[in-house]
């Protein structure tokens, strides 16, 4: 795990966007990457429990989510969507699922995340604080330019509950990470489809040319021409299902 020089535990927002526009000073959610990370890179621990951060809200539809609710909570609400609550459960075994936070999740940026591919096609847009002040950042938007407005808390996530979706996932066992997935939602502005596994986060594509401008890269699991090959092959079975074809 990583070296801890300090531990501090802000009450209240302004004292947390200051303490992580320090340097070496991280914030701290469910802990569950910080802990687990091999780099001794000694670091000032920011812990984010005291910040009211936690909840889900719906509203016709409309969900809030606080960056604090963890993956276990989102999986066990009815009020989150369907995809919403099945990326959760897969995100993580359940020992860890109690701890890890759906904010940590989204800053993290895993390019294998079902639960960050599943927040795009449903048009999440992520709340954030920094030193000017709180926005509304598209998530996708956010993925693609991480360090772009410095140092900053995601509050809450909102996102659009309306409309059909299903996720179809391929990997070497059924327990394992997928190598690629592919998530579709279809709703009254069209489809939303988002891919993992192809790039450095998930991200979202085109559903009529899923694989334009995707240049995957390699490894154990695949090469990049297999998982360019998956990615259309996942992307018209989600198409299908949703479509009704067999």
């Amino acid at each position: 795990m990583a070296k801890i020089i300090s531990y501090q535990r802000p009450t209240n927002l302004e004292e947390a966007i200051s303490l992580i526009s320090k340097d070496k000073h991280v914030p701290l959610a469910g802990g569950t990457l910080l802990n687990a990370s091999e780099d001794r890179e000694p670091l000032h621990f920011v812990d984010l429990q005291d910040l009211a951060l936690k909840g889900i809200n719906r509203s016709n539809e409309k969900l809030t989510i606080g960056s604090m609710t963890t993956l276990d909570e989102i999986m066990k609400n009815p009020d989150c969507p369907d995809l919403l609550q099945a990326s959760s459960r897969s995100e993580l075994p359940s020992t860890l699922r109690t701890l890890a936070t759906i904010g940590g999740t989204i800053a993290s940026g895993d390019s294998d995340s079902q639960l960050i591919a599943s927040l795009l096609v449903h048009d999440a847009e992520i709340k954030v604080l920094n030193s000017e002040g709180e926005s509304n950042v598209p998530l996708h938007e956010m993925l693609s330019e991480p360090n772009s407005h410095g140092a900053q808390l995601i509050l809450s996530i909102e996102l659009d509950t309306d409309g059909e979706c299903v996720l179809e996932a391929t990997g070497r066992t059924p327990t394992d990470t997928p190598i690629v997935s592919v998530a579709l939602r279809h709703c009254k502005n069209g489809y939303r489809m988002a891919v993992t596994g192809v790039a450095s986060t998930p991200v979202l594509v085109d559903p009529e040319n899923p694989t334009a401008s995707l240049q995957p890269s390699s490894d154990f699991r695949g090469d990049s021409e297999y998982r360019t090959h998956l990615t259309k092959t996942l992307a018209s079975r989600t198409l299908n299902l949703l479509n009704g074809e067999k």
